[in-house]
């Protein structure tokens, strides 16, 4: 039987084929609503991995094209466009195709064979949060599916033009909806990732910049249960949801603080309730140099 893991070849920076392959990989190896559509069809449903026969059943499509098309060798329009009708994968997601597929520069697919060497970018801060929300959401298995944020930011210095940004994962997708482009990936240590939002214009010292950006988690394994936000200097008119899945609900939600980034100990926690949307929030005036957020037990 045909099948595939996560990642079947290095995702080769500009290759438009391959980044489109990789976000279908993704959406078809992760829990949710495509991966159950061929789960019906499979003998075996195994984390982790992709049926191919399923999938080229649900397609009606030979194994062999199914395959060149989730390696990246063969992705055409007309490919995409039955993979988004045969496993009903919505707007944002086709659109997502398309625009990879066309070569944006406001969607990329970022996996751990295509990152620089380890380097530590970080400095003092050369911009600070006017405000930000932020919604997480976790998916069906429990393991985080989505992020987007809608952030305010003013310019400490002459010529910002590039805001950088954090996370803790070697396999996801990048969309910038407004307000930039993405720009370099690289390693910041051993566990953290990064990739640079470069601005549609640099920014004066004072200027400000509105970005709205989403990404979407190709997790392989769990990570712990917590979703946090470091704050780097000041940050002002903070929002933090967190949303779970109706199939896979917490026993106990926190909302906590942490005494640093590597090797976190809980320095300060408070039990919170879940709304009827399955979520948590916190609203913060002001932070500054710390580390908030939520984490959670299952049942």
């Amino acid at each position: 039987m045909g099948r595939t893991g996560a990642s079947l070849r290095p995702v080769v920076k500009d290759d438009r084929g391959a980044q489109a392959a990789a976000y279908l990989r993704l959406l078809l190896v992760r829990a949710g609503d495509p991966r159950s559509i061929w789960a019906k069809h499979a003998s075996e449903n195994r984390s982790g991995e992709i049926d191919l026969v399923a999938v080229a059943e649900v397609l009606g499509i030979a194994v062999e094209s199914v395959r060149a098309a989730l390696d990246g060798t063969a992705v055409s329009a007309g490919t995409l466009q039955r993979f988004i009708e045969a496993f009903d994968l919505g707007p944002r997601h086709a659109n997502r195709l398309r625009e990879i597929l066309r070569g944006s520069d406001s969607v990329r697919v970022i996996v751990g064979n295509e990152l620089a060497d380890l380097r530590d970018r970080s400095g003092p801060p050369r911009l600070e949060t006017l405000a930000v929300h932020e919604l997480h959401t976790l998916g069906p298995d429990g393991l985080p599916a989505e992020h987007q944020a809608i952030q305010v930011i003013r310019s400490t210095v002459d010529e910002l033009d590039a805001y950088p940004y954090r996370f803790d994962t070697d396999e996801l997708v990048v969309e910038v909806v407004r307000g930039g482009r993405v720009g370099d990936v690289y390693r910041v240590n051993e566990s953290l990732f990064g990739f640079d939002m470069v601005l549609d214009r640099p920014l004066a010292r004072d200027e400000t910049a509105l970005m709205h950006y989403r990404l979407t988690f190709g997790y392989r394994t769990a990570p712990p249960p917590e979703f946090r936000r470091g704050a780097l200097g000041v940050m002002r008119d903070v929002t933090l949801w967190l949303q779970f899945h109706p199939e896979r609900l917490p026993a106990r939600v926190w909302l906590a603080r942490w005494d640093r980034l590597h090797h976190a100990t809980v320095i300060e926690q408070q039990l919170v309730e879940l709304d009827g949307e399955y979520s948590a929030q916190a609203r913060y005036d002001q932070i500054e140099d710390v580390i908030v957020g939520f984490h959670w037990e299952w049942e």
